[in-house]
């Protein structure tokens, strides 16, 4: 028996297929890469974890004033609440008069603004 392929009877790629072989070894290459940086990766993170048995424990700020009072007229209510910064905010009030726009100020508990809205 003879075989119809041996060295001699090998025609020679064309170069569309030896450049798509050299893709695929290419990219066969990169797998492997991958593959071996997520599985050290996950080793390392497995071997590296945090063993500390204290649980982060978050103190509350104290809080000087329980209660915050907005003192509108009777029949006032809040449509919307925007936050302007990080102690800083807009209440928008209708009803109870004229709507309105007051600034109210988070830290200092109180009114520093209010804006009066023609209707």
């Amino acid at each position: 028996m003879s075989s119809d392929i041996t060295p001699n009877n090998q025609e020679p790629l064309p170069n569309k297929s030896k450049g798509l072989l050299a893709l695929v070894i290419f990219l066969g290459v990169l797998i492997i890469i991958a593959t071996t940086i997520l599985i050290g990766t996950i080793i390392s993170r497995i071997t590296h974890r945090n063993t500390s048995t204290n649980p982060t424990v978050y103190t509350p700020i104290p809080v000087t004033r329980l209660v915050s009072v907005l003192q509108e007229p009777k029949d006032t209510q809040i449509v919307q609440i925007m936050r302007q910064s990080d102690n800083l905010l807009v209440i928008s009030l209708k009803g109870g008069g004229t709507d309105r726009l007051v600034v109210w100020d988070i830290i200092q508990q109180k009114k520093i603004s209010e804006i009066q809205l023609s209707n």
